[in-house]
């Protein structure tokens, strides 16, 4: 056969196959034959460049398929930039977020404080109780063909500002608008002025302390404290307690063997065997064997309206059906003005205590007074001089104060003027009444009485 019957060479045929989601670029090239022409590149760009594949050829892999011409299928030539992803928001809670099972707290010593178990959270106005991450956009990615690929944006945290807190401008923090206690219920992030209780306050609950209100649905039990920045509201008794607030206090009971402080008024049905101080008024059915100061007036109401044993001091009146008892139980009543006998009460203690500290550092400052005039002070003895010297001078500068308050106090009482006791039924034997310094002993039993002072003794008149 001659040369004019040879078939004809058949040059390399490329192919080019891209997927619809145009993420990769493949070559499927068929061999050529009768010594056709092998792939080169350029003949593999332009078949690419045809099929419109522009973006991220790998030109080395091209090489390579050119100098060892590979004729399989699905040669991976060219791979799509991928999106980038926006991350989702992110909350950072600077708050407990699970109030479900409380821990006594632990100590710096290691020992553990069953009477605090962190069941109250407070927060302050202004204060922080989440940080926001935005999300991010991400970034899209470019096909193999030059086309956008869309990326996933982030998510945004879900709205979690609740109650009484509010999102920053800026979208990055949620703040509490007010002074309370914090919550998180799974969804919102709420701070309340009130803190329920819905139990005793007991060995469940902890000690209770609440920068706002205070509600409690049971008791205070024995051994335990419950504070309240503000108004305290106890529906069962108060037994062997603790009980401070901020503001009025209302014992839908009573109260027995307890310490109660209260910066407003006092409502309850009894006191018995309490130390009591209200800087306003009392509002009660009896009082009974209890130390009692009241900055304002005392009324006992009720079917029996007594005051029995113990102290009771007001800075205005005190009202009572029955004042003592039949078997003469010492009573004492006593009768200033109003916020100013609290004020004297509190500078007369811290008079007392810092008197009781002049007296100890005395000896002491004098015997290093008179080594330092003698030039006899070492530096370890010149240092304790002057720490102790300052705590002396500072004390007693500070004791010269608050005597001279309390004559001005004493001054304003008695241009002020007093209350007045008034007893609907009877004041028995055994009760002591001082108004201004001047004692008053009852040792016959007055009916229907009123004890006031005037023209520098206590004078009795009429209840009504």
């Amino acid at each position: 056969r001659n040369s004019r019957d040879a078939p004809p060479p058949v040059d390399a045929v490329v192919r080019v196959y891209v997927p619809a989601t145009q993420v990769e670029a493949y070559l499927s090239i068929d061999s050529p034959e009768n010594g056709g022409a092998a792939p080169t590149l350029e003949t593999m760009l332009a078949a690419l460049a045809q099929e419109g594949v522009v973006h991220n050829i790998d030109e080395n892999r091209l090489n390579q398929i050119a100098a060892t011409p590979s004729y399989e299928f699905d040669l991976l030539v060219a791979a799509a930039t991928p999106p980038v992803n926006g991350e989702n928001g992110k909350a950072k809670f600077l708050i407990n977020t699970n109030r479900k099972n409380f821990k006594p707290k632990e100590n710096e010593d290691g020992s553990v404080n069953f009477y605090d178990l962190g069941i109250v959270e407070n927060v302050a106005q202004g204060q922080v109780l989440c940080i926001i991450t935005p999300p991010t956009e991400g970034t899209p990615g470019i096909s193999v063909k030059g086309k956008e690929l869309p990326q996933k944006k982030g998510k945004n945290v879900p709205p979690l500002a609740g109650k009484n807190t509010e999102l920053s401008e800026d979208g990055t923090e949620i703040r509490s608008k007010i002074d309370g206690q914090v919550e998180f219920d799974g969804f919102k992030i709420r701070v309340d002025e009130t803190f329920y209780v819905k139990e005793n306050v007991g060995n469940s609950t902890g000690n209770i302390k609440a920068v706002g209100n205070v509600m409690i649905s049971g008791a205070v039990q024995s051994g335990f404290k419950v504070e309240a920045g503000r108004n305290l509201d106890i529906m069962s008794m108060v037994t062997g307690a603790t009980v401070r607030a901020g503001g009025s206090v209302r014992l839908r009971s009573g109260i027995i063997g307890s310490e109660l402080h209260c910066e407003g008024d006092l409502q309850c049905r009894f006191i018995e065997n309490c130390s009591v101080f209200v800087k306003g008024e009392i509002r009660a059915e009896s009082i009974i064997n209890s130390n009692v100061t009241c900055g304002k007036s005392v009324r006992i109401v009720g079917a029996r309206a007594r005051i029995i044993g113990g102290s009771c001091l007001a800075g205005r009146n005190i009202e009572a059906h029955t004042v003592g008892s039949p078997s003469n139980t010492a009573t004492k009543l006593e009768l200033g003005a109003d916020h100013m006998v609290i004020e004297q009460k509190k500078m007369m203690a811290q008079a007392e205590k810092l008197e009781k500290q002049i007296k100890s550092l005395t000896p002491l400052v004098t015997i290093l007074r008179q080594l330092e005039a003698e030039n006899r002070l070492t530096p370890e003895k010149r240092k304790i001089l002057d720490d102790v010297g300052y705590s002396y001078e500072n004390s007693t500068a500070q004791l010269a104060q608050i005597r001279q308050e309390l004559e001005d106090i004493a001054g304003a009482v008695k241009t002020r003027g007093f209350g007045r006791i008034v007893c609907t039924g009877t004041i028995f034997p055994g009760t002591k009444v001082t108004i201004d310094k001047t004692i008053f002993i009852v040792r016959d039993t007055l009916k229907n009485a009123s004890l006031y002072f005037k023209d520098n003794e206590i004078c009795l008149g009429s209840a009504r």
